[in-house]
């Protein structure tokens, strides 16, 4: 089944999105409805759905604000914007990274299973693509990971690893996905980590240091992305294999 997470920071939409669209039907699994922008990129980074659905008028981190971030990260992933009349101008302002759809809310119930089947489909037609010919594919695998493991330590972009290999974004990271099972920056994330660890155990540097020395320029980002991955906080890794020393 398709995985969708969706966004909104009105109650009613929330409840209108788990009780009166037929998920299942749809061969869907709604996993999740957030109340704003920033718990949707926690859920998408968790759960790496297939489709997003989101409001655009959001406090903080507002719906363009995820759909730019979707387009730079998570390309393949289709996004279906929520708006009202009065905001559907300034959700228009999001087509340049590559919505799927726009769902009045006023005509969601009728609207946003034809939204959901045109994700369906997008998303059905890029996995007939990707399978049209393994030996390509596999290739084309081989060049991702060598290019990750050459730079991950740089401030690379999926633009960047797309333009290198001389293909589209969208269709990278989802041949990634589908290939190997994990997604492509979680690759590059897992590789960083790796780094740091070296750096914790044999080196006196500051974590902000080794954040930046693996490509991270947000340290409080890094901490947060190594106690997901390793458990454990950079310091708190760092003790640890000192004491077992």
């Amino acid at each position: 089944m398709w995985k969708v997470v969706a966004a909104d920071d009105e109650a009613y939409i929330r409840e209108a999105l788990k009780k009166l669209i037929n998920w299942e039907k749809m061969n869907c699994n709604l996993i999740d409805v957030v109340n704003d922008g920033q718990e949707l990129i926690n859920t998408i980074e968790i759960e790496e759905p297939d489709i997003i659905i989101t409001d655009i008028q959001m406090p903080e981190v507002n719906g363009i604000d995820v759909c730019k971030y979707l387009y730079e990260t998570y390309p393949d992933i289709q996004v279906i914007i929520l708006t009202a009349y009065a905001d559907f101008s300034y959700a228009k302002s999001a087509i340049k990274y590559s919505i799927c759809d726009y769902v009045l809310k006023v005509s969601i119930i009728d609207e946003l299973p034809e939204a959901i089947e045109k994700a369906i489909g997008n998303l059905n037609q890029l996995r007939k693509e990707i399978e049209k010919n393994p030996l390509e594919q596999l290739s084309l695998i081989q060049q991702i990971d060598q290019y990750i493991e050459q730079n991950f330590k740089n401030k690379i972009s999926l633009d960047d690893i797309a333009e290198a290999l001389h293909i589209n974004s969208s269709y990278l990271s989802r041949t990634y996905k589908l290939k190997k099972g994990r997604n492509l920056f979680d690759e590059i994330l897992n590789l960083r980590i790796e780094a740091a660890k070296d750096y914790l155990i044999n080196t006196d540097m500051k974590t902000y240091e080794i954040s930046e020395l693996v490509g991270v320029d947000d340290a409080s980002y890094f901490s947060k992305m190594f106690k997901k991955i390793t458990g454990l906080s950079p310091k708190e890794y760092r003790k640890q294999e000192e004491h077992e020393e």
